[in-house]
């Protein structure tokens, strides 16, 4: 059963055009929303509203999820409205109320901003380590051929003298650029949302 509904149908072309890609787009966010599950299950335990025996079948289970995600065995069947309800599945069916506890004092909302936020970390540093990969090589290759003579064009029309090396220079100088602006969405994406649930905190305790 999935989460929203409420005893009521709904036409099958409107839930289709509204949420008909969720499951497909949430398998970017499943490893993200378990990385932060496991991070709620040692919050839990260290403020004591879990056991320790609890926190240790959590965290197995969610490693078990994480490994499924790593080998592609891991998936999202109909049945469950996105990867969050479909991860408590598999941890209340294993654990039982231990599976339940992990929602404890947290939204969907701030679930769902949390799991998005380290996706575009995890992201952003793939992308800036490749952008520093390619940089390397432009420079490396602008001291190779830093001799090589080109002619500098302004308005279609030879300038200056250059070199190949000066015109490999610029292209990494601008990917040293861009690297700046990579880092600043990841300061933007390191931070915390949990504990905001619907947008207002929460009620427990």
């Amino acid at each position: 059963m999935k989460i929203w509904e409420k005893g009521f149908s709904v036409n099958e072309k409107i839930e289709q055009f509204t949420v008909g890609q969720d499951r497909e787009l949430d398998m970017y966010l499943a490893q993200f929303d378990m990385q932060a599950s496991k991070a709620q299950a040692k919050m839990l335990a260290s403020i004591g509203l879990i056991s320790k025996e609890e926190e240790n079948q959590l965290l197995i289970g969610l490693d078990e999820l994480l490994a499924q995600v790593e080998n592609g065995t891991f998936v999202i069947e109909p049945e469950f409205e996105d990867v969050h309800s479909k991860i408590e599945y598999y941890l209340t069916d294993k654990f039982g109320d231990a599976g339940k506890k992990i929602h404890t004092a947290r939204s969907r909302n701030d679930q769902v901003l949390t799991a998005i936020q380290l996706f575009i970390k995890d992201y952003t540093e793939q992308i800036g380590a490749k952008i520093l990969e390619l940089a390397d090589l432009l420079i490396r290759q602008g001291e190779k051929y830093k001799n090589d003579l080109l002619p500098g064009y302004t308005h279609f029309q030879a300038a200056m003298p250059s070199s190949f090396g000066l015109w490999f220079g610029a292209y990494a100088e601008h990917l040293v650029l861009d690297m700046s602006l990579l880092e600043a969405a990841h300061t933007v994406a390191d931070h915390n949302p949990l504990g905001s649930g619907a947008g207002f905190g929460s009620s427990f305790g």
